[in-house]
């Protein structure tokens, strides 16, 4: 593929010079001072976007050029990317879409961030692997793993021209210090000290005594130490070893992936003094994210705020937001590239924090870049057009049959330049789906549908439940159930019956930019306006 690669950029600069009227990307050979990105995940969302056909790329890639983005950020999940760490297998799907999706956006003159790892998709059985917590230990078959992952990502993507760079992110190996506040056997805890790298950590830098002091025990030897609990002051020394944990880690990756940065947590974590008295431990140690050229952070309206259900003013939020870019760039030394910049957040678990008032979001917008470019050398949007949280593993049959079980002769067809389930009379397709969603007091399912004969019936069954569907013509058809433990589902027609874009959802998440179905909300006009004053 780079052999290729280099053979088509030696062909298009004969072209040039030969006086070719050919189209040159907009980026040119020079990166951007300032990043304009939307993650993009097609028309799914990252869980399932590497399964999904993408049938509309170009148009998307497109529009987003046209709001005055210059990049994207991919967001790619290890399990996806490398299934198996034991004999290192990678899913070479995926990585002919990465170079299919680099492609496209350098044609629309897009640059692309790559977001280096992933808990959540589809690929297996768990909903976050395991592998997460073994890669802390140096020299497992998963540390090298990740190694030839990274490895692998950075020669594919540095084959581009349009590649910016990468980052990882702390929450994706977050899994031990969520782990404090389980309830967890002693033993199991004192496993994970050790599994973790903790018990080696404070066997280097404290005497034993010392250890003792901050847990206020009577350990005899280091191999006593358990996972604190999240409640007591011990956790301290557990969020200290996990900052140096991570910049080690970094630093590491960094040999096989250079430059690639991290998505540092700006929040701080309760630290208990007293049993009513707690302050606040700062991850400041992780800022400076060392050879990279930038920090990455997530940055919500609502950090620093009550949280309480409330509703602020643009100006409020605003002067909020430079306040802590100012603290956070002191504490860094460097820029930072706020990739995920939450102006709202429709999450429901996240539904008492913070919000500006709905009538001021756009003139937050609009307000925006002041603040911006005094400590940032970027930001980026996670919903740039609303998606719902569907479980459905290669809902638009991208991968043929993959994930899916097909009765009887119905299997997958190209129909109309894109991809199709064709289900013949009586026939069936199911998916097992069962706990990929949060519990919820309704689940949708929507379908793409249509048939070559009148009158078609299709019915659709999710766990217990089932409803039918008239199909009146080549439609999109979305159907409500109660919520219930097993929710697998099933779609079968009483005459042939073509079927695409599968989605059982929970909940959407609203950005205000442009719904789900492409058309422009209200905010897209004042991203336009903020992306103009950025220039």
């Amino acid at each position: 593929m780079n052999y290729k690669r280099k053979i088509a950029a030696m062909a298009m600069a004969f072209l040039m010079g030969a006086g070719c009227l050919f189209s040159v990307p907009a980026y040119g050979a020079q990166k951007p001072e300032y990043l304009k990105s939307v993650t993009y995940f097609g028309d799914e969302w990252p869980i399932n976007y590497w399964n999904s056909e993408d049938s509309r790329m170009e148009e998307n890639l497109r529009k987003i050029a046209a709001d005055g983005f210059n990049s994207i950020i991919l967001v790619v999940p290890w399990r996806e990317f490398q299934p198996n760490t034991v004999n290192m297998y990678f899913n070479e799907a995926a990585f002919e879409r990465l170079d299919e999706v680099m492609d496209c956006a350098e044609r629309n003159g897009l640059w692309v961030v790559l977001r280096v790892g992933y808990t959540w998709d589809y690929y297996g059985t768990a909903e976050i692997p395991a592998r997460y917590d073994s890669v802390t230990q140096k020299g497992s078959e998963d540390w090298y793993g990740w190694r030839d992952y990274a490895r692998r990502l950075y020669e594919t993507a540095s084959a581009h021209s349009n590649f910016h760079s990468g980052f990882i992110t702390w929450e994706d190996f977050w899994n031990y210090i969520w782990n404090m506040d389980r309830e967890l056997s002693m033993s199991l805890r004192i496993r994970m000290a050790k599994q973790s790298g903790f018990t080696a950590y404070l066997r280097g830098k404290y005497t034993l005594e010392e250890v003792n002091d901050w847990y206020g025990g009577r350990f005899k030897t280091f191999d006593e130490v358990y996972l604190p609990y999240g409640d007591h002051p011990s956790a301290e020394l557990f969020y200290e070893y996990y900052d140096q944990y991570l910049m080690e880690f970094l630093q590491e990756t960094q040999q096989v992936f250079p430059g690639l940065s991290m998505e540092v947590r700006a929040d701080g974590d309760r630290v208990y003094t007293g049993e009513d008295t707690f302050t606040y431990y700062s991850h400041s140690a992780t800022y400076s994210c060392e050879g990279a050229p930038y920090s990455a952070l997530m940055y919500s309206v609502s950090m620093g705020q009550k949280n309480e259900n409330d509703r602020i003013t643009a100006d409020t939020a605003l002067r909020t937001m430079q306040r802590n870019l100012r603290s956070l760039y002191e504490a860094s030394g460097k820029r930072f590239y706020v990739e995920q910049l939450l102006y709202m957040d429709s999450t429901e678990a996240y539904s008492s924090n913070t919000q500006i008032r709905e009538d001021q979001v756009d003139d937050f917008v609009r307000s925006l870049a002041p603040v911006l470019l005094e400590t940032t050398s970027g930001y980026g949007l996670w919903v740039y057009r609303n998606y719902v949280n569907n479980c459905v593993y290669n809902s638009q049959f991208g991968l043929g049959k993959e994930g899916w079980s097909f009765s009887g002769t119905s299997t997958v067809e190209e129909r109309n330049g894109t991809k199709m389930a064709v289900i013949n009379s009586n026939s069936a397709i199911t998916q097992n789906i069962t706990g990929r969603l949060p519990g919820n007091d309704k689940l949708y399912v929507d379908f793409h549908a249509e048939s070559d004969y009148a009158g078609a019936d299709v019915k659709v069954q999710v766990g217990n439940l089932e409803k039918r569907v008239h199909l009146t013509g080549a439609n999109t058809y979305t159907l409500e159930f109660p919520w219930q433990d097993q929710y697998n589902i099933s779609i079968t027609g009483d005459k042939k019956i073509y079927v695409d874009d599968v989605r059982v959802y929970t909940y959407e998440q609203d950005g205000r930019i442009y719904e789900k179905n492409g058309a422009e909300g209200d905010l897209a006009g004042d991203f336009r306006v903020l992306n103009g004053t950025l220039n």
